[in-house]
């Protein structure tokens, strides 16, 4: 009996000092930086789900992951509360949860295909949309011709998506 307790406080300690850290890789784990997060869904993941992510460009891995693995990383993963992965991406610009889950599912995939990840372009990416959309936003507050053509380009796209309903619901 002494020597199984004996034993296995050996094997704790040898865990302990070598450094790993092996409930990193569980799905309660939390990772704190980008490279922690990556790491995180490499050990998650299926080899079955990587080849299937394999088989996808990014765009459309992008797209078919934002609702069902993005929002798992959200929620998760703290993004929406304020979590330390969450203030990371704060100390780089990056303030909303549905970007950091998009920059983490980008990495992810770009560290599949062993491609660089282009962080700061990523970045800039979604700095560059939140400018945009600021500036569009705070002109229609303050313009109203721009207002007006917006409202005008908004009303056409609906009435030629009312007649396109029109023509399908005859063609049946």
């Amino acid at each position: 009996m002494k020597s199984v307790i004996l034993t296995m406080v050996f094997y704790l300690f040898l865990l302990n000092a070598s450094g790993q850290d092996f409930s990193k890789f569980s799905t309660k784990y939390k990772p704190k930086t980008l490279d922690e997060a990556v790491l995180q869904l490499d050990k998650l993941l299926h080899d079955t789900t990587k080849r299937n992510i394999l088989s996808m460009t990014e765009g459309q891995f992008g797209l078919s992951s934002h609702f069902g693995m993005g929002t798992w990383i959200r929620n998760n993963w703290r993004l929406w509360s304020g979590g330390k992965l969450s203030n990371y991406f704060k100390s780089i610009g990056i303030f909303h949860p549905d970007d950091m889950s998009g920059i983490i599912l980008t990495s992810y995939y770009r560290h599949l295909k062993r491609q660089d990840r282009a962080l700061e372009k990523q970045v800039q990416y979604y700095q560059e949309y939140w400018r945009t959309s600021k500036e569009h936003f705070d002109r229609l507050k303050a313009d109203t011709a721009y207002k007006r053509m917006y409202q005008q380009k908004i009303q056409y796209t609906l009435d030629s998506l009312k007649k396109d309903d029109i023509k399908k619901s005859v063609n049946r």
